[in-house]
């Protein structure tokens, strides 16, 4: 069977939003519904459990900054599922924004403890403070609106920078409880990748990562669904049973970067299985 191609231009505008504004990608590059088990509760209690314990310079500038932008990019993905799955009618969509939504309350746990104001427009789907998540956000819908494959694509995008972000925010931190939450927070994203693949590739698709080394991708794709304390899913997500791998295999660039992005179209980072 020939590889066919999607047609979205729109994707290789919001790749290069995402590549801009990570600032970590440069250093990593190289079926039906979503069953959520609720143990990033258990991370919400942890962040708050106690009253605010000292005042923001408690913690340092990059510990800061990055609750803040988490906070904002846990957001960005709960807004574009929520989108995307008015538009498209998919399970997956609504079952991860609602673990998104329970990310965000995490990260809001943390900045509560340590007195941390926290001005972003939460309720405001498809608003954002920070002006390179806006324009993520606006290029991530508009890719994802043209087709249900399209959309499933966008979901594995949005996962592969929530990965690379809190990894590297992991790698800065000493603070314990912060880094709990966002251990939780990462177990959550790998399960969400693996959800998403599944059904891109349920579709008849193969995908290469676009930000993700090919050794991590492929190491979290051959993974089983990671779960928390008492078998419940950790960082909030487990993968139901419904949910299950197509039988594409992976293809990628020999030559590394893992974005596909050449030719035309989705290039090679979405084709189809052979």
């Amino acid at each position: 069977m020939k590889a066919r191609s999607l047609s979205a231009p729109g994707l290789f505008v919001a790749v290069a939003v995402l590549i801009a504004f990570t600032g970590v990608v440069a250093a990593n590059a190289g079926g039906s519904s979503v069953d959520e088990a609720d143990s990033t509760a258990a991370a919400v209690k942890e962040a708050s459990s106690s009253s605010a314990i000292g005042a923001a310079d408690a913690l340092t500038k990059a510990d800061i900054e990055g609750l803040a932008f988490m906070r904002e990019e846990e957001k960005l993905a709960r807004d574009v599922y929520l989108t995307l799955g008015e538009i498209w009618n998919a399970p997956i969509f609504s079952s991860i924004a609602a673990s998104e939504q329970r990310h965000m309350d995490a990260i809001l746990g943390l900045c509560d403890r340590y007195g941390i104001d926290d001005t972003m427009y939460a309720e405001t789907i498809g608003r954002f403070e920070n002006r390179d998540l806006q324009e993520m956000y606006d290029d991530l819908v508009g890719v994802g609106s043209d087709s249900i494959e399209a959309a499933l694509e966008v979901g594995a995008i949005i996962e592969e920078v929530d990965i690379v972000d809190l990894e590297e925010y992991l790698e800065q931190t000493t603070a314990e409880d912060i880094t709990r939450v966002y251990e939780n927070l990462l177990r959550g994203s790998r399960n969400h990748l693996r959800a998403f693949v599944s059904q891109v590739e349920a579709a008849g698709f193969d995908r290469a990562p676009y930000l993700l080394g090919t050794e991590d991708y492929e190491s979290i794709l051959g993974s089983e669904t990671e779960r928390g304390a008492g078998g419940r899913g950790a960082g909030g997500v487990g993968v139901a049973s419904d949910v299950q791998r197509g039988s594409g295999r992976q293809e990628r660039d020999p030559q590394g970067g893992g974005r596909g992005l050449v030719g035309t179209g989705w290039g090679g980072g979405f084709r189809s299985g052979s």
